[in-house]
């Protein structure tokens, strides 16, 4: 079963469940491999998203650098 699409607000906030828990004493061993499986499919979607926002404005940046260099 694929799981639902999280925006990077809701992939951080998960991180940070998933940190908190495995944080905690009483977590069983195959619980926290599982929780930092999970960490690290979450990890890589936030990483993914943010590095697509990063272009996003790069592109946007060297668009407007490139319009102002027109002359008018």
């Amino acid at each position: 079963m694929a799981e639902k699409e999280r925006s990077v607000e809701e992939g951080l906030a998960r991180l940070e469940a998933i940190a908190e828990e495995l944080e905690g004493a009483d977590v069983e061993l195959e619980t926290s491999v599982k929780l930092y499986e999970e960490g690290l499919r979450v990890y890589a979607d936030v990483a993914k998203k943010l590095d697509a926002a990063d272009l996003r404005v790069t592109q946007l940046q060297k668009a407007l650098e490139e319009q102002a260099k027109k002359p008018r």
